[in-house]
């Protein structure tokens, strides 16, 4: 019986087989698989595929490799196909082909990577193989400078770069360093679950490009708990629709746990519905303006590739073709659609505070809905006097207009305040339940005991019957960092000074989610370098309030390019990965990146007797003692959002300081005091 078929999971690749059988099989009718799986296939693509064909049947015959082979094999998460996998001694080879290609580009050898990596860190059945990504550039010369055959401790092979002539020498002589000779069951690792965490970012782009997140929003750990949190949203919503009524739900969750994700999630889905659009609003302006410049990018890149596609064909066929160019799809109207899908709380309620009309969408996302502002700081930021009411009550009195039904989904981070002037969620049920009397209440009983916010009325709220508890509101579970979802729990006792749970969970997490302290900025830097792969993303990040750095060359600028600094390429000296441009909370809140460096001045020190937190500003030539409790909490929170934003490991950075006789703001006490309790918590030294 052949055990080559295609599998359970429909589409999951367009042909594969044994490497004998591959070998033994027609040219032409693997070409005729490939072609009647994809779509928008033309002539040259075809060609493509022959070429690649007979190139890899000839070679895999010299050398007698045996194994299995997989053409476009789909990696979900990124919305693309791995043009050949290779299983071979006990291996993943993850093969990548430029065909016709001469060169070997930075932004080929990022996808190739790019493949890799998702694979190593998603696909379950290959956590504990050694996965190799090969770019192919066909026609391009022997690549001239040294290659590393070394790899990563998760057992990633660095990248090799290939013409046709070198592939299979250089598979040898991989599969000879780091191949045995066990077996890889094929329907196993063909169908193995894959579990992908993207980044917002890349939640956004997927959401807008295929207007659905169902595939890739999950992991492992959070997979349950965001499934069982979308389906009783939808719940909501239906009963919202059938029963004519107005409601509001609020999703709490640990940092990182997919809020975003579930409201992106509802907008996406709900662009095919006519029954009731959506939208997604938050204050927090750059993850607005980096969502938004993210999928402008991504548009303009599928056009680049689709004008890139429709020369070759016109060069290969010459005056015989006669295919128009293709319409760009980024324009004015693709600009409009991104500016409707995500939009800027301020503009938002700036537009229909003007008028008495039911805006467009039923369905309104609120992310961040702790951070909505009070009465007074709304009549300070509005000139209009109809504005002058809390932000709650103007965002129900504009969804309030609607005659049929509405629903209100408030997202609700934990501890992560770090504004003034923030009423808190308090606001949202006061509205409710005093002045908006028609809508029901949808929360987890847990937000009494996550929330920030002293001042609910828990008692009022339970009293109300319009007010309903639904356990599944709460996500637990952190898939931010996919490497340790118990991230957020280690970050949130070292902040709670408890440095024995601190210890305790860090030794949970360690080998598969590194935190490292060191006192040398340069070692800091150089380790993060080391441990970006592809298009991963690292940064360095420090506190609004961390203003005695500069000594050690760290500038926490007011304002960003936050665009440049999360989009741009590796190379740009705008971009995070240059290590140069520091983003301080208010810049990557509700954002994350995949390595990090986190600075630490004494804003945030240790008290004299050590067992506490003592928080300061730096006004002027010297600190000053922040006394306000919510001043204390705001600076506490302000570190709370900049531990929790890198996705795959960090180092935090304490400096030395010096002699307060030299300088007094910078004493050596105040940082040794922050060190000696950061490796209490059992953090180990680079």
């Amino acid at each position: 019986m052949n055990r080559y078929t295609f599998s359970t999971q429909s589409g999951k690749a367009y042909y594969c087989n044994s490497i004998p059988g591959f070998i033994a099989d027609q040219s032409t009718d693997i070409v005729g698989r490939l072609v009647r799986h994809a779509f928008d296939i033309n002539k040259e693509q075809a060609n493509a595929w022959e070429n690649q064909i007979t190139e890899l049947q000839r070679r895999l015959e010299e050398c007698g490799m045996e194994g299995d082979i997989i053409f476009e094999y789909d990696i979900v998460r990124l919305g693309k196909r791995i043009d050949v996998i290779l299983l071979i001694r006990h291996m993943v080879f993850s093969l990548e082909f430029k065909n016709g290609k001469d060169i070997f580009t930075t932004q080929d050898a990022q996808q190739a990577e790019d493949y890799a990596i998702d694979i190593k860190n998603f696909h379950k059945e290959s956590e504990d193989l050694y996965v190799c990504p090969i770019l192919i550039a066909t026609d391009a010369a022997r690549y001239p400078n040294p290659q590393s055959c070394d790899c990563y401790p998760d057992k990633q092979v660095h990248l090799q770069r290939e013409n046709i002539e070198t592939l299979i020498p250089k598979i040898t002589k991989i599969s000879s360093l780091y191949g045995d000779d066990g077996e890889i069951d094929f329907d196993k690792w063909f169908n193995s679950p894959y579990y992908p965490t993207p980044t917002i970012i890349a939640a956004a782009v997927e959401a807008y490009s295929s207007h659905s997140l169902s595939q890739i929003a999950q992991s492992e750990a959070g997979q349950e708990n965001i499934n069982l949190c979308e389906a009783k949203i939808y719940e909501i919503i239906e009963y919202a629709k059938i029963q004519k009524k107005k409601c509001i739900c609020f999703i709490t969750g640990v940092p990182g746990a997919g809020k975003t994700l579930v409201g992106l999630d509802v907008v996406a889905k709900s662009l095919d519905d006519a029954n009731g659009l959506s939208v997604y609003l938050s204050g927090n302006g750059p993850l607005v303006e980096v969502l938004r410049e993210a999928l402008k990018k991504s548009v303009e890149s599928n056009d680049r590739e689709r004008e890139d596609l429709w020369k070759r064909a016109k060069k290969s066929a010459g005056k015989t073709f006669d295919v128009p160019k293709p319409e760009k799809l980024f324009n004015k109207h693709t600009q409009a659609a991104i500016n409707t899908l995500i939009q800027s709380s301020y503009a938002f309620k700036k537009d229909n505070a003007s008028h008495s009309n039911p805006t467009p969408e039923n369905i309104l996302i609120f992310d961040e809905a702790q951070r909505v502002w009070n009465q007074e700081k709304m009549a300070r930021k509005h000139d209009d006097p109809i504005m002058a009411v809390s932000e709650p009550k103007l965002l129900f009195s504009i969804m309030d207009r609607h005659q049929d039904w509405a629903v209100m989904i408030c997202l609700v981070g934990l501890g992560q305040d770090i504004y003034d002037g923030e009423v808190g969620i308090n606001e949202w049920f006061r509205c409710g339940i005093e002045e908006f009397k028609e809508w029901e209440l949808f929360y987890s009983p847990l937000i009494f005991s996550q929330v920030e916010d002293k001042n609910i009325d828990q008692e009022k709220i339970l009293s109300c019957e319009r007010c309903h508890q639904i356990d599944e509101l709460h996500l637990k579970t952190s898939i931010r960092s996919f490497r340790a979802d118990k991230q957020c729990q280690f970050i949130d006792a070292l902040l709670d000074n408890d440095p024995k749970q601190a210890s305790e969970v860090y030794q949970q997490i360690a080998s598969k989610y590194p935190i490292y302290i060191t006192r040398d900025y340069s070692l800091a830097k150089k380790w993060v370098r080391a441990h970006v792969r592809g298009s991963q993303r690292s940064g360095v990040l420090a506190c609004s309030s961390a203003q005695r750095l500069k000594p050690e060359g760290i500038y926490v600028p007011t304002e960003i390019d936050v665009k440049n600094w999360f989009l741009a390429p590796s190379d740009d000296l705008r971009s995070s990965n240059m290590l140069e441009v520091v983003a301080s909370e208010f810049k990557v809140q509700g954002l994350e990146i995949d390595w990090a460096i986190v600075c630490w001045d004494a804003d945030l020190r240790r008290s004299k007797n050590g067992a506490d937190w003592d928080h300061y500003s730096f006004r002027g030539t010297k600190w000053n003692k922040r006394n306000k409790p919510e001043q204390k909490r705001y600076l506490v929170n302000s570190y709370r959002v900049l531990l929790t934003r890198a996705r795959q490991g960090m180092v935090l950075f304490v400096p030395k300081g010096v002699d307060p006789e030299e300088d007094p703001t910078r004493d050596t006490e105040y940082y040794d005091g922050i060190y000696k309790y950061l490796v209490s918590c059992g953090i180990q030294e680079l």
